[in-house]
């Protein structure tokens, strides 16, 4: 039985750049092929609640489904908490429509029973909704009312139905910047003492078929506009070199959009990036994260700045632009630790260096129980709020102060992260396309 659905992204965030919906991309794909009616509504892109007014009377959904992408702005520099505008989304449907309302997202993933309990909703699937969401469809559309309120994924191999981008949607994000998004796997192997991902697509990768892959990034250029790819991985470089196939699909099929990606500092080779570079790969983003051997090892990256300098070097040799993105004052930083890494970072010579301070927790981590086994945090302590940790050796206003005088004459040096934002909207409004970090490697070369 076919159910009307109403799928809504809530995000209004532009940091560092608006990001086409994707989840919700998949979600719309998977509905539509269980037989389901189903439309988007962007909430930033298609005209704010005043727009969401009229559809919601004119489409008349029998299910609505909110996606909700970030908790907050996880940057202690320029905290914001995104849930108020979110719940103020909830309170005008709930104004306005007998509908029952399903949240998802990464953002619900993370803490599914606060959010739900703060935003009152009647549903919420926990992880990937590809499965989840057409059968919670099919039985609202039966009148069979599920008990459960929180649907949980198996993180089962992926259906990964075709992408539906919403083109009035898409067009508004290649309006500004360009760039709409492809997944190539889910899952993350790696412990990371503070991420998210492995809760959110479980811990061993699930590939999608690299033909697969190459074929939907040819209809995001062709059928859609899209000017750059950002592939949304976790990790690209995965250690069994499926990104080396996805590589090799995107040569076969003749791909010609130019694209970015999240790298390890690990596992990379000249031949490996001249084949990228062949693919399209224009500039890598490296979670080096930590910039010390110490931190490294107390954020449980399992590799040495001595491996980041390494990637550093086959990127510049091959002429592709390196971002890195580096957390100050976390565990085990201290004065020593904070010198050796600003000493370190010196060493990637030709690229752009992106610091923050300051960790933010999120339950199910490392970093949450090494809070409350510091004490910093009670066991019991809400999160939905931004809470940062800090390394108890390094106060905080003297972190700040030493990495801003170290950098201060460094334009390819970003601290605080979000001074970049009114450099990289002025630029996506003069036409320029992508992440655009990398116009300033480009400049110095």
């Amino acid at each position: 039985m076919s159910c009307r659905c109403l799928l809504i992204s809530t995000n209004q965030v532009v940091t560092p750049y608006p990001v086409y919906p994707l989840g919700v991309a998949h979600l719309l794909g998977a509905l539509q092929a269980a037989g389901h009616e189903a439309r988007h509504y962007d909430v930033m892109a298609n005209g704010g609640l005043d727009g969401l007014a009229g559809v919601l009377a004119d489409y008349d959904p029998e299910l609505i489904g909110l996606s909700i992408r970030n908790l907050d702005s996880v940057d202690s520099t320029a905290p914001e908490a995104f849930m108020d505008p979110v719940q103020e989304t909830m309170r005008f449907i709930r104004a306005r429509h007998a509908a029952p309302v399903v949240l998802g997202g990464p953002a619900f993933s993370i803490m599914p029973e606060a959010v739900l309990h703060f935003l009152e909703a009647d549903y919420g699937v926990v992880g990937e909704g590809e499965n989840l969401l057409p059968w919670l469809a099919g039985e609202v559309a039966a009148g069979r009312i599920p008990a459960e309120k929180i649907l949980r994924g198996a993180n089962d191999p992926c259906p990964w139905r075709p992408v539906v981008y919403d083109q009035p949607t898409a067009d508004f994000y290649l309006a500004r910047g360009g760039m709409l998004n492809v997944q190539t796997k889910r899952g993350c192997p790696y412990r990371c003492a503070y991420c998210s991902y492995p809760t959110l697509e479980g811990r061993s990768y699930r590939f999608r078929d690299p033909d697969e892959v190459a074929a939907e990034v040819i209809r995001a250029g062709r059928e859609h506009g899209a000017k750059y790819l950002f592939f949304t991985d976790s990790v690209f470089n995965d250690l069994r070199g499926h990104y080396l196939e996805v590589a090799e699909a995107l040569i076969r099929a003749g791909n010609t959009v130019p694209w970015c990606a999240f790298f390890r500092p690990q596992n990379l080779t000249a031949a490996g990036l001249a084949l990228l570079k062949r693919a399209g790969l224009s500039a890598m983003e490296i979670g080096s994260d930590a910039a010390s051997d110490e931190t490294l090892a107390a954020m449980q990256k399992d590799f040495t700045f001595g491996e980041v300098i390494a990637a550093d070097e086959l990127a510049v040799s091959a002429g592709v632009p390196c971002a890195h993105f580096i957390i100050f004052g976390g565990p085990g930083e201290n004065r020593a630790t904070l010198a050796q890494g600003l000493a370190n970072v010196e060493q990637l010579s030709n690229s752009v260096v992106f610091a923050f301070t300051g960790i933010r927790v999120l339950p199910g981590t490392a970093m949450h129980q090494r809070a409350i086994a510091e004490g910093v945090l009670a066991a019991d302590q809400p999160l939905l709020a931004p809470f940062f940790y800090f390394s108890p050796e390094m106060p905080e206003a003297e972190l700040d102060a030493t990495i801003k005088t170290a950098w201060r004459s460094r334009l390819d040096r970003i601290y605080p992260s979000s001074a970049m934002q009114e450099r990289v909207t002025h630029l996506h409004r003069k036409g320029h396309v992508g992440p655009l970090w990398d116009m300033l490697v480009r400049r110095r070369r």
